[in-house]
């Protein structure tokens, strides 16, 4: 069987992005905003925790 570069589009008949696509975006959005979440918590990231920590030292 030969490769025919014109047949390429047949693969998205297979594996429809509509089914995909919008599922990993929601679980990427998901995870972005837990890590966002996690490093803002930190107080060595977050610039507000950070002023609040060396005002208190102070």
């Amino acid at each position: 069987m030969q490769y025919d570069p014109k047949n390429d589009y047949k693969i998205w008949l297979v594996i429809n992005p509509a089914t995909w696509l919008v599922p990993i975006w929601i679980a990427l959005l998901a995870l972005v905003v837990v890590i966002h979440l996690a490093v803002v918590s930190s107080p060595k990231f977050n610039f507000l925790a950070a002023s609040k920590v060396t005002e208190a030292v102070k």
